[in-house]
């Protein structure tokens, strides 16, 4: 039950939006694709008109022969053409199939980031459900193993500072253009009057691309053989399945028009934040507060981010604040902190050498042009200037 369960989790290490396009916009198409199998075994998918002299078996063959077809002819007369009618296509049998490869669609970018994340960064999923558990234990054992993970983390963001950042931007500009020719798709063959309003405002010529998928009065023509004799028979059939196909496509018209919508803002959004340092430093200046008590200046906090975190590091802690809560993202952007200035200290001391200054000592040049405290106890008695003899 549990791992039934965990298919309906959202990934935690992506955002909500991430998880309408990857997974319940997968399983609505997907749903509809098997309502749309079903209905016309359900339903009457087709009805003719009959002559009166055809028994209910020849009825019932005429419906399924019809219905089986992909190309019919016009019922209105002025549809066919002085040469002879011309056909007109039919896509009703096709819709399942449709629907299966537009879920499909919507499944590619989210296959992307799985498949290329863990090669870039750490498992964040797990990472994240373990600092969730970390909460439970004591303070002690919460603060040692806090510290375990920022230096952990601090090894791993240091081999890659942007290339998950721009991974992750691009599988959400994969969303939008997924999003943007599904919209496409289902306005030009679903929504046709939207779609000739738009493109005549636009200067398009919209009659030779509308082509509308599924139609609704037909004229069907099949065959029966009798004995040596092919008798042909054409019946006027409306396809009511049609209405159906057009409510449900009607909906997944608005469905990604809003999630389409959504999205573009929501990719605005993630690179605003990741790249434009007013709204990124301040987050992670407040996350720092939090922790010390006191807030860092900011000069502090862009050396913090340039030279440690990275814009993969902001990422990754705004991951967890959203998938976490924000007492576990501040418990680990303070030791992360608290790393950053080690390495800093560190640094500092190699690059330059230290200098005390004892209580009794004298500061004498170096080898290096520096300065060096040496205590006066090293200092020879010897050293000191003699007085000098008076003058008889």
């Amino acid at each position: 039950m549990a791992g039934f369960l965990s298919i309906f989790r959202r990934a935690l290490d992506q955002d909500m939006v991430d998880n309408v396009n990857g997974f319940w916009s997968v399983l609505l198409f997907a749903l509809c694709s098997v309502g749309a199998f079903l209905v016309r075994y359900v339903a009457d998918p087709i009805r003719c008109w009959h002559p009166v002299h055809w028994t209910p078996s020849h009825s019932s063959y005429a419906d399924q022969e019809c219905f089986l077809k992909d190309r019919y002819y016009g019922a209105i007369p002025s549809l066919a053409s002085p040469q002879g009618r011309e056909p007109v296509p039919s896509y009703h049998l096709w819709i399942p199939l449709i629907l299966v490869f537009q879920a499909l669609a919507f499944k590619v970018p989210n296959t992307l980031w799985n498949g290329v994340k863990h090669l870039l960064s750490l498992n964040l999923d797990e990472t994240v459900s373990s600092l969730n558990n970390v909460q439970l234990t004591n303070a002690e054992n919460r603060q040692a193993i806090f510290s375990d993970a920022a230096r952990v983390f601090g090894s791993l963001l240091r081999r890659n500072r942007l290339l998950l950042a721009l991974l992750y931007l691009f599988v959400k500009l994969l969303a939008c253009v997924n999003l943007i020719a599904q919209l496409m798709f289902l306005t030009i063959y679903f929504r046709q009057y939207l779609a000739i309003r738009v493109g005549s405002s636009a200067g398009f010529n919209m009659d030779s691309i509308i082509k509308p998928l599924l139609i609704k009065d037909v004229l069907c023509d099949f065959s029966v053989r009798i004995m040596a004799n092919l008798l042909r028979f054409t019946v006027q059939c409306t396809l009511p399945i049609t209405e159906i196909y057009e409510k449900m496509f009607t909906f997944l018209w608005y469905w990604v028009f809003l999630l389409a919508v959504i999205t573009v803002l929501n990719l605005v959004l993630w690179a605003g934040y990741l790249f434009l340092p007013f709204l990124r430093d301040g987050r992670i200046a407040a996350h720092v507060k939090a922790a010390k008590g006191s807030r860092p200046d900011e000069h502090s906090i862009t050396r913090f981010i340039s030279s440690f975190l990275g814009i993969d590091g902001v990422l990754i802690l705004s991951m967890i604040s959203q998938n976490s809560n924000e007492l576990v993202a501040a418990n680990l952007t303070q030791h992360l902190y608290k790393v950053f200035q080690e390495k800093e200290e560190e640094f500092h001391a190699q690059r330059d050498p230290l200098t005390v200054e004892p209580e009794g000592g004298a500061v004498v040049p170096g080898a290096t042009g520096a300065e060096i405290t040496l205590p006066m106890s090293d200092l020879s008695p010897g050293a000191e200037n003699p007085e000098k003899p008076p003058i008889v």
